[in-house]
């Protein structure tokens, strides 16, 4: 009738008990825990991994052609040409943030990109030295090359103008080759740069005349348009002053026209797009065909072409001999045609650009220049690591000067 209850069939309560339960709840959160922070790890790194495929797929560069354009000793090449364009669906691929690994019968290098070759050598002789040319007037660093035998009593590198000079400590020259030195406290508009070694007095030195590219930028009237003065043909961009609008709803015009007259060739800029009205901008101009002595002019239209506003003429100045491809040194590349170099090239699958480079120096070079049957291979590699290889192989003959022969 009663039931009663044993020591056998009691439950155990007490503080073993809880301390086995935290115990086991705390053993579940770490585990869990561990869990999440791999499952997000791995996430981020598959994310990750994705990223970067994606970019290896959309900046990848393919190659339409590579030739070399042959030299007047009609066995060697002067130039190597390669042109590029990014792949079906690329994104934009910034070529000066692109690296070239070259291998050929003068070894390996690694070339990055210039929109400069100045003229200048390491020059033969005791304490010689021999600076760039040419000098812009707004350059803030020059190249001096420096002789391999230098005198022990040499303790500077100076780079000086009229007025002032800057010095490197020769210990901090590297002789037998060519050294960058920073101008910037210099002002040297409308002077003669010289570079020489001090030793008590300056010796082995080597001048320049500075090359004025300062420019002014006209005003401009309502609805019209000013170029800079000052001009160089060497130039792929140039300054423009665009007017304010006059009409209440913007239609006073609608672009601005730049067009050289004595080739009839002519860039098209429209606002809202290219330019802001009321403002300066920089028109590129590399497609057009500029030389010294041309004639730009700038003219405001309306959307079908019809004038608005002529603007001002600006006469084309001497270029600054700077887009030479035999003056690029080893591990340098240069992007450009018609003799100009591109200071920005960016490319996607809607254009193309020539890649240059110089078969006389670095990797393209051992006891003589690239030319007939040598062979060299060239990795291009975009910002994102994406690498196109081409094959370089010149023919075994050459025929005449100027000839361009697939490579």
């Amino acid at each position: 009738m009663f039931e009663f209850i044993t020591n056998d069939d009691r439950g155990q309560v007490g503080i073993g008990t809880l301390i086995v339960f935290i115990a086991m709840v705390l053993v579940a959160a770490i585990a869990a825990g561990v869990l999440i922070n791999t499952a997000g790890f791995l996430q981020s790194q598959a994310e990750s991994t994705g990223e970067e495929s994606t970019d290896l797929v959309s900046e990848r560069i393919e190659v339409t052609s590579s030739v070399g354009i042959v030299s007047s000793d009609t066995s060697t090449l002067n130039e190597i040409r390669v042109t590029t364009t990014g792949a079906p669906g690329a994104d934009d691929i910034d070529l000066t943030e692109t690296t070239i690994q070259a291998v050929g019968p003068g070894g390996q290098e690694n070339l990055v990109f210039t929109d400069a070759a100045y003229n200048i050598v390491v020059p033969d002789g005791t304490d010689a030295t021999s600076i760039q040319r040419p000098v812009a007037s707004d350059a803030e660093a020059v190249q001096v090359g420096v002789s391999s035998d230098i005198s022990n009593s040499v303790t500077h590198l100076n780079v000086s103008n009229a007025s002032s000079h800057v010095s490197v400590p020769i210990e901090d020259v590297n002789t037998g080759e060519i050294n960058t030195v920073d101008i910037s406290d210099l002002n040297i508009s409308g002077e003669t740069l010289t570079s020489g070694v001090y030793d008590g007095s300056v010796s082995g030195t080597s001048d320049v005349t500075v090359t004025d590219v300062s420019y002014n930028l006209p005003t401009v009237s309502e609805n019209s348009s000013a170029l800079q003065d000052n001009i160089r043909a060497s130039y792929d961009g140039v300054q423009v002053n665009a007017s304010t609008d006059n009409s209440s709803d913007g239609s006073g015009y609608a672009q601005i026209n730049i067009t050289n007259t004595d080739n009839d060739e002519t860039e098209i800029f429209t606002a809202g797009d290219d330019f802001n009205k009321g403002s300066e901008f920089t028109a590129d101009i590399s497609a057009l065909d500029i030389s010294e002595g041309d004639t730009l002019e700038t003219r405001t239209e309306n959307s079908d072409g019809s004038l608005v506003n002529s603007g001002n003429n600006q006469t084309v100045q001497e270029g600054l001999d700077v887009a030479s491809v035999e003056n690029l040194r080893p591990g340098q590349f240069a992007v450009g045609s018609d003799g100009n170099f591109n200071s920005d090239p960016v490319l996607d699958d809607q254009n193309q650009y020539t890649i240059l480079l110089n078969p006389s120096s670095g990797a393209f070079a051992d006891e003589s220049t690239f030319g007939e049957g040598d062979e060299a291979t060239l990795d291009l590699v975009s910002p994102a690591g994406a690498t196109t290889q081409v094959e370089l192989t010149a023919p075994d003959l050459f025929s005449e000067n100027g000839e361009a022969v697939r490579l």
